[in-house]
């Protein structure tokens, strides 16, 4: 059975200064490495290691050894010159020996070995689908279909982050009854940038009922930062079968960026002429260049859903009934369960961009 410790990278090299570089450079990834000083003492890992390092100074010695992928040979630069061996003819011809998929040199490569280091602590990035869901208007409901989206694709297996973008809106996880469950919220993200480790973010957010949730506090924290958006959406797709963006309504640098990530997007409309009127203007906004699903939130001395479609120019993917005790639930933490009407109409709109969602 594979364990965590048959997915670290192996370093094989004997330079202590080499070693330190690696190492500073894993740690900025929250990847941890086996080290080994020669090829004897890295036998054991050679076929089973994610990614292998190989100083320039301990090339010589896998020549014997069976070739793999996911090898790189690594030297490094002490003021502009080579202080292990030089990368010679000899160099290059032993590193095509043992299938090296790249040799190169530090510092010069370090953004691009940093990248590496994460790739294979992470695994195979999972290509996530990002899905935004907004209300048309104040009290559409889009943060009760976006959690129950996110919890009834969890209930059939996919691995989703939940990421509430509404800086005033009092706190995704309050709606989840997840206001008290320890871990970050965007306060403490709010300065990140760069490459995001999943396994890090993973760790921090809270969970409700296996779903990872990203929310903002009871205190305000400041508008959502854009770039540290970026960073986290970019770990969510590696890292997440289904990110569901609970989108603040406007359109502003947040809504843009998330957009511009998204598989799709779902607007929540009430069967009210407020609610259309405030859909009609926004609907130009959305043209983001992926599939827009329209929702109706259907209350029963509202609009009909021909005057609406008439109203809009298009047609709603489904309709959702306005029911009482979704609103005393939402009071008390409680969303529809995966088996509710509810959640089975919110199911069938996903399975459009989710592939293999089920209403069973």
């Amino acid at each position: 059975m594979e364990t965590m410790e048959t997915r670290r990278p192996l370093l094989i090299t004997d330079d202590t200064d080499l070693t330190e570089d690696i190492l500073r450079l894993a740690a900025a990834t929250g990847v941890d490495i086996h080290l080994a000083a020669h090829a004897d003492a890295a036998r054991a890992q050679w076929a089973i290691a994610p990614l292998v390092l190989i100083g320039v100074d301990r090339l010589a010695d896998f020549s014997n050894l069976p070739r793999r992928r996911d090898v790189v040979v690594i030297a490094r630069e002490l003021n502009g010159a080579v202080a292990t061996p030089p990368v010679s003819d000899t160099v290059w011809r032993d590193a095509i020996a043992i299938g090296a998929e790249h040799v190169v040199s530090l510092p010069d490569a370090e953004r691009w070995l940093i990248e590496r280091l994460a790739e294979s602590g992470e695994g195979p990035s999972r290509q996530g689908a990002v899905v935004c869901v907004l209300g048309a208007c104040g009290g559409a409901g889009a943060s009760t279909v976006a959690a129950v989206m996110a919890t009834a694709a969890q209930s059939q297996g996919r691995r989703v982050l939940l990421i509430d973008t509404d800086a005033t809106g009092g706190g995704l996880d309050l709606l989840l009854g997840a206001e008290q469950v320890p871990g970050a919220r965007w306060a403490d993200l709010a300065d990140a940038r760069g490459r995001l480790s999943v396994t890090t973010l993973d760790e921090a957010l809270p969970h409700v009922d296996g779903v990872a949730v990203l929310s903002f506090g009871r205190q305000y924290a400041g508008l959502l930062n854009s770039e540290a958006l970026t960073c986290v959406l970019d770990a969510a797709v590696r890292g997440y079968d289904l990110v569901v963006v609970d989108l603040v309504r406007g359109i502003d640098a947040v809504t843009t960026s998330c957009l511009s990530s998204a598989t799709g997007a779902y607007l929540v409309i009430p069967n009210s002429v407020r609610a259309v009127a405030a859909a009609a203007a926004l609907l130009p906004a959305l043209d983001f260049g992926g599939p827009l699903t329209l929702i109706m939130r259907k209350s029963p001395r509202g609009l009909g859903i021909g005057e609406m479609e008439r109203a809009l120019g298009q047609g709603f993917g489904t309709s959702l009934v306005v029911d009482a005790t979704i609103a005393a639930g939402a009071e008390q933490g409680e969303i529809p369960g995966p088996r509710t009407p509810f959640a089975r109409a919110c199911i069938e709109a996903l399975s459009g961009v989710v592939p293999k969602l089920s209403l069973a």
